[in-house]
């Protein structure tokens, strides 16, 4: 949902009719609550709510949301007829921007600066995926002055390795996402350097001095983050992949892309190397297969994981 679209669903919220878009009859949204709850009528000339159910679903379920991104987007001076942006992406912006204000992003600016990094390499680092910013041209001057860089390369392959650096490092986490190295406390003082490569971009770690430092994994237990880790096992044979203890999520109603495969067998692993996991692991990953669910990255508690050498 893009957010003049969700202004349209506000707009019902508050005073129960909206003018009619063809792009409102063709949002995900829209149509839940017009064809599943019932709770809109859709006429050639407007939407109007015909259940008073949808303003409670809406209290619940969007409107803190909403507000979120009103006020950021009102803050920054975006919050205009043109602008287009999709809510996942505000909602992303105004992550950046807090990250920014409070310093938790100044490595990470710096690292960007130096290396005059890409513009896919950015977008892979914040977004869905490297391509996101591609043909987002407003979206990326916002990332631009948010994280106050002028410009960004186009192509070129992403040869830069991300490093938090602490002052005696004992060993080195590999992350597949971004996340942890925006919070530099807690690594430094457990002695973990954190690396990222940026998902699949790993040819770089052929280059990559580890020092004698023992190294491990995290990442997504999905059928992705397990199928990188594949790949880089064959860069680094010595790495460990660490065992999550996040939370598992719905595949389904998170509206994750990546999927398991044969999920009506889960002994064969979703087609991974059985080899490349312990016991413990592989009986993890037949449960997420049964469960149709994952392990977010993030949710990890990335300290207990890792072992303390």
């Amino acid at each position: 949902m893009n957010w003049q679209t969700f202004k349209s669903l506000y707009q019902l919220y508050e005073s129960g009719k909206t003018k009619f878009r063809s792009t409102l009859a063709d949002d995900a949204v829209f149509r839940y609550h017009s064809d599943q709850t019932k709770e809109l009528l859709f006429t050639r000339k407007e939407v109007s709510v015909i259940d008073e159910n949808f303003k409670k679903t809406f209290q619940n379920r969007y409107l803190t949301k909403y507000n979120n991104c009103l006020t950021f987007l009102t803050e920054m001076g975006l919050n205009t007829p043109h602008c287009k942006f999709e809510v996942d992406d505000v909602l992303v912006l105004r992550d950046m921007k807090f990250q920014m204000d409070a310093g938790e992003l100044n490595e990470i600016q710096k690292q960007i600066i130096q290396s005059n990094e890409t513009r896919r390499g950015v977008s892979l680092m914040f977004f869905k995926n490297e391509k996101h910013l591609d043909t987002r041209e407003a979206l990326e001057n916002a990332v631009k002055v948010i994280l106050k860089v002028d410009d960004f390369a186009d192509n070129r392959d992403f040869q830069y390795l991300y490093v938090l650096h602490c002052q005696t490092p004992k060993q080195i986490v590999l992350c597949e996402n971004l996340h942890y190295l925006k919070m530099p406390g807690k690594p430094r003082e457990n002695h973990i350097e954190l690396w990222y490569a940026g998902g699949r971009n790993i040819e770089k770690l052929n280059y990559a001095d580890r020092r004698g430092l023992p190294i491990y994994y995290i990442c997504d237990w999905d059928y992705d983050g397990l199928d990188i880790f594949r790949a880089v096992k064959e860069k680094i044979p010595e790495i460990i992949l660490l065992t999550p203890n996040g939370e598992h999520r719905d595949i389904i109603k998170t509206e994750h892309k990546s999927l398991w495969r044969s999920q009506e067998s889960p002994e064969l692993l979703s087609g991974l190397l059985s080899e490349l996991f312990s016991n413990e692991q592989r009986q993890l990953i037949k449960t997420l297969i049964k469960e149709n669910s994952w392990v977010i990255e993030e949710s990890n508690n990335l300290i207990e994981i890792t072992p303390k050498n």
